[in-house]
């Protein structure tokens, strides 16, 4: 029991030196770029900070479980993005496979298996809360680097080959280089007024946050 606890620390612990691929592909200038755990205390942070200010009803001793264990197929496989040839359903069937892996020997891997499960098939509130904090968390971090400077307008523009019948709509729109992305995640909030305005907010802080944040140093 003790070498199962030691052995699955062991392969999570991977996920804090495995840098998200996005930031690699669209070419960000910077001397440490995020990691796949960062991500996870990003998520984490976000639901903590949403839970405070909005009366949500929901089970977030789930969610703040659900967060932390939603990466843990990418200590296995590869971060995919927009840029991966891949499909949703091909993504969801390695990481089962990457997650059971993972867990092996755990008492409580089929309940994490389930867990991970329900969050895939975004059919209960607290599994479609926690797909939304994943997604706007990555915009959040999109706008961290625009504001830094580190974020090439040119160089992100190449996703949008990867976008789809949108892609045009989406150059119009966007105004900086994390626009792009922010623009192209804008339809997976709008059934939610909650994320809807967090992301209206996020594309507005690119003015005035990087003000703030020059004031403060």
């Amino acid at each position: 029991m003790v070498s199962d606890v030691i052995n699955f620390y062991m392969y999570a612990n991977q996920l804090k030196y495995k840098i998200r691929t996005g930031w690699i592909e669209i070419g960000i200038e910077k001397e440490r770029l995020e990691s796949v755990a960062e991500h996870i205390f990003g998520t984490l942070i976000l639901a903590i900070g949403i839970d405070s200010e909005y009366h949500l009803s929901l089970d977030m001793y789930k969610i703040l479980k659900m967060l932390t264990l939603h990466e843990l197929e990418e200590i296995l496989m590869p971060d995919y993005t927009i840029r991966s040839n891949i499909t949703h359903e091909e993504k969801i069937e390695k990481g089962k496979v990457c997650v059971h892996k993972v867990t092996e020997g755990l008492l409580k891997q089929k309940e994490i298996e389930e867990l991970l499960n329900e969050f895939n098939r975004q059919e209960t509130r607290e599994a479609v809360f926690c797909y939304l904090i994943d997604k706007i968390e990555c915009d959040f971090q999109a706008k961290i680097y625009d504001l830094e400077g580190v974020m090439d307008f040119d160089k992100v523009k190449e996703d949008l080959k990867y976008m789809g019948n949108r892609a045009e709509e989406i150059n119009r729109k966007a105004n900086n280089a994390s626009d792009l992305w922010l623009e192209f995640d804008k339809p997976k909030f709008e059934k939610d007024e909650i994320f809807k305005e967090l992301m209206e907010k996020l594309q507005q802080y690119s003015i005035s946050g990087k003000n703030k944040k020059e004031e403060m140093l």
